[in-house]
């Protein structure tokens, strides 16, 4: 699976069961651009994918999870710390942990929290 790099398309990859998520993609469906969306709900990531996202965000993997999150809590309990491979492994197995949507075009990628952030990457 290849993510967007190019200033014609975006990459949204998010869990359609959040409400985020799919207010995030009816705004960027509103643009005229095309959008690849990866729906984690479907679709799983491999841990390399996870890596280079993290990567392109300059976060730490375990950043990527919300280990707040009544899901998280819920499947894994309190985690003090993992190593980079464990992270790594929990979202490819888990993709719902995920903390908040991301968005790619281009070079430019970020980590969503508000939907009217795809607003910055459209740009």
């Amino acid at each position: 699976m290849i993510f967007a790099n190019t200033n014609k398309e975006i990459t949204l990859i998010y869990n359609s069961e959040e409400p985020i998520g799919r207010q995030i993609l009816a705004n960027a469906l509103k643009e005229k651009i095309t959008v690849h969306d990866i729906d984690l709900k479907y679709i799983k990531l491999t841990p390399t994918q996870w890596a280079a996202l993290a990567s392109q965000l300059n976060l730490d993997i375990s950043e990527l999870v919300d280990t707040k999150s009544p899901v998280f809590l819920k499947k894994f309990g309190q985690v003090e710390d993992l190593a980079e491979q464990d992270w790594l492994s929990l979202l490819a197995h888990n993709p719902d942990i995920l903390k908040a949507p991301i968005a790619l075009k281009g070079s430019k990628i970020i980590m969503i929290t508000n939907p009217q952030e795809i607003l910055y990457i459209l740009k």
